[in-house]
């Protein structure tokens, strides 16, 4: 049998072929895939990151006894340094004055075992690096740089003693002096006269 439709084409019935079926199908299936693979991907990640923190935090848990040690060494370190920096700075403060003054008075010169100069009054005093840095600077005790200075007022024999005496100190790799002045007592014929002798720092200037 033969079947016409009559009908216009804008009325006739369309029959779709059934191909798109199968593309909707596909695509939908494409996307049903890719979403499920982004959702395991983002599931996996966040399970590692999970695991990752656990571990850290296990791992810190153990460091604990570890990190509260060491913050108790650096603590005692501190305390340490801090008297280590205490007793330095005892130690450039502490002047040796037994010493020094055994060395000043080993230096005076003498005559047949007797002392042809006589001291009247010594006053002594420490310089700090500074004051000895300035004095050196400006020519005082020939330019030598002091750790303890002499003051003193004595009394020499005669011009000759007077002469060894500033000499001694002169020559003397480990002191200084200052000569400030003398004036003669005609009527005993001695010499008054006062100076500074300044002794030098460290081992050197206390032997």
């Amino acid at each position: 049998m033969i079947r016409l439709n009559l009908l216009p084409k804008t009325l006739r019935r369309r029959v779709e072929p059934g191909w798109w079926r199968l593309v909707a199908s596909l695509l939908a299936l494409v996307v049903f895939l890719t979403l499920g693979f982004l959702h395991y991907t983002a599931y996996t990640e966040l399970s590692l990151a999970k695991e990752e923190r656990d571990a850290l935090r296990a791992e810190v848990e153990a460091l604990k006894p570890f990190i509260a040690e060491q913050n108790r060494l650096v603590r005692e370190r501190k305390a340490l340094e801090a008297l280590l920096a205490i007793r330095e700075g005892l130690r450039k403060g502490f002047v040796p004055w037994s010493d020094y003054l055994a060395a000043f008075i080993g230096q005076i010169p003498r005559e047949g075992g007797r002392f042809p100069v006589a001291l009247r009054s010594v006053g002594t005093r420490a310089l700090s690096e500074e004051e000895a840095a300035r004095q050196a600077e400006s020519g005082a005790f020939d330019g030598k740089r002091v750790r303890v200075e002499f003051s003193i007022q004595g009394e020499a024999l005669n011009q000759a003693a007077l002469v060894r005496f500033v000499q001694a100190f002169e020559a003397s790799p480990r002191f200084g002096i200052e000569f400030q002045g003398a004036s003669l007592d005609p009527n005993r014929g001695t010499y008054t006269f006062s100076a500074r002798v300044g002794a030098l720092g460290g081992e050197e200037g206390a032997r």
